[in-house]
């Protein structure tokens, strides 16, 4: 079990409940552009009047969607509206033990995703939701454009020219956990590489 504290990035967003799973999409999208360092193939995705790159890739399009999957569930079964997801990366460090090595994941980076869902039934208000949000998905992208381009100094060295060199979690916290204790169990246990 490593000591190490990774660095945590919170991000929190109001959504309007019929545009969840595109909102979600372009986080989570967002955020493994930034941050997976293989040679990835972009594209562009749309949501509302708002053009973000994501990578091209079927692999991660099926993680992220399952993912989608399982938090709206999780969150259609919670009555706060409320819900959390969390994004780690991983380096895979060896360590030389008598006879061999043992290679030991230690998350370097994390970012805990709040989403506060709203229905309005109303169709005026419905979109004067759906404006705020586009407003606070844009602040969103670029916070996360800067966020990544100024922090870089925790980003562990490169060692190897094969795939991602940082396997990832996209992590949603059971109803028992809250946010600390949801990471401190991921960062006790080894990783599952893109889980």
């Amino acid at each position: 079990m490593s000591h190490y504290q990774p660095v945590t990035f919170p991000v929190e967003l109001t959504v309007e409940r019929v545009l969840l799973k595109e909102a979600l999409r372009a986080i989570l999208h967002t955020i493994l552009f930034h941050r997976v360092f293989a040679n990835i193939k972009p594209k562009d995705m749309d949501i509302l009047d708002l053009t973000i790159p994501i990578i091209d890739d079927p692999d991660v399009d099926r993680r992220v969607e399952e993912k989608i999957a399982a938090f709206i569930k999780a969150s259609d079964a919670n009555p706060q509206n409320k819900g959390q997801i969390g994004v780690m990366f991983y380096e895979t460090r060896t360590k030389r033990v008598w006879f061999g090595s043992t290679s030991t994941e230690v998350c370097w980076e994390q970012w805990a995703i709040t989403i506060n869902i709203v229905t309005n039934v109303n169709e005026k208000d419905k979109q004067r939701s759906i404006k705020n949000m586009e407003k606070a998905l844009s602040s969103l992208f670029l916070s996360i454009l800067r966020t990544v381009n100024e922090r870089k100094d925790h980003i562990p060295p490169i060692t190897t020219s094969d795939g991602n060199p940082f396997p990832y979690q996209i992590v949603i916290p059971t109803a028992a956990d809250t946010w600390g204790s949801m990471f401190k169990r991921m960062l006790d246990t080894s990783a599952s590489p893109g889980q």
